[in-house]
């Protein structure tokens, strides 16, 4: 018996012709505040600006695609409206460090020094280079072993 999967869940339908639910509420304030907005300010020189920024909010909470900002524009307004809101939390302060005045006075450091007294035979000459991280030790003749 074959069961048939969904395909494309992640696409809303479309209710209105063309528009989704959500796409057909954001016009639909859109048009109503440009309405209220023309009906309160009879100036047009001072509502038609409003009114075009209105319907610019209105196509991109409905149209603008959530791929170009990896989540939906409504998301992009709600954060930065609660950055703006929000307190700003600084977690890292540069600090200057206080010398004092003798710190500059101290000896210099000295290198350890690999103790060169130490052989006991081939291979651990070899594993003390290596520890020391001297590179390549010195090989020693075979008659030469303590």
């Amino acid at each position: 018996m074959q069961f048939h999967i969904p395909q494309y869940i992640d696409i809303e339908d479309k209710l209105f012709g063309p528009l989704t639910l959500k796409q057909a509420i954001y016009v639909a304030g859109g048009i109503a505040g440009a309405y209220f907005i023309y009906r309160l300010i009879p100036w047009i020189f001072i509502s038609a600006p409003i009114i075009f920024g209105l319907g610019f909010l209105t196509w991109a909470l409905a149209f603008y695609p959530k791929e170009k900002l990896g989540k939906p524009f409504i998301g992009v307004l709600e954060a930065g409206f609660n950055y703006y809101i929000g307190s700003k939390l600084y977690t890292w302060k540069k600090t200057t460090k206080e010398t004092s005045p003798g710190a500059g006075k101290g000896l210099p450091s000295q290198v350890p020094q690999s103790p060169t007294s130490l052989s006991l035979g081939n291979l651990s000459n070899k594993s003390l280079g290596l520890d020391v991280g001297g590179g390549s030790p010195t090989v020693e003749p075979k008659g030469k072993q303590l």
